[in-house]
């Protein structure tokens, strides 16, 4: 961390807890650079990254993966449809979460 630059969420969780950083830092290395685990091109998984970032409201982390998928080539297009891709699925969720209780509205009286 630079003097006078704000803390990442990583920073702040290395400063309290060094093992759970190191750990965070083995698991998205072992995630995004394994070797075992190519199926998918790294530009694809930081795309994946820019919509779950989305979609669970993390705006810095939005920010990063974003950053991230641009330096791999991503271009405005793909980060821009990863957002509304993120966007459309958030919306199902939110349709999905609130079925049961549309469809009991659905079966009461008009009034």
């Amino acid at each position: 961390m630079t003097q006078g630059a704000t803390p990442t969420p990583m920073d702040i969780l290395a400063a309290v807890s060094p093992e759970g950083a190191r750990i965070y830092r083995e698991h998205r290395q072992a995630t995004m650079a394994n070797p075992a685990l190519a199926a998918l091109p790294e530009k694809t998984k930081l795309l994946i990254g820019i919509g779950v970032a989305a979609a669970l409201q993390s705006s810095t982390c939005t920010l990063m993966w974003t950053k991230l998928a641009h330096k791999a080539g991503a271009t405005r297009d793909e980060i821009v449809e990863a957002v509304l891709v993120a966007r459309l699925m958030k919306a199902a969720t939110a349709n999905d979460t609130a079925a049961e209780a549309l469809a009991w509205l659905a079966q009461q009286p008009s009034a």
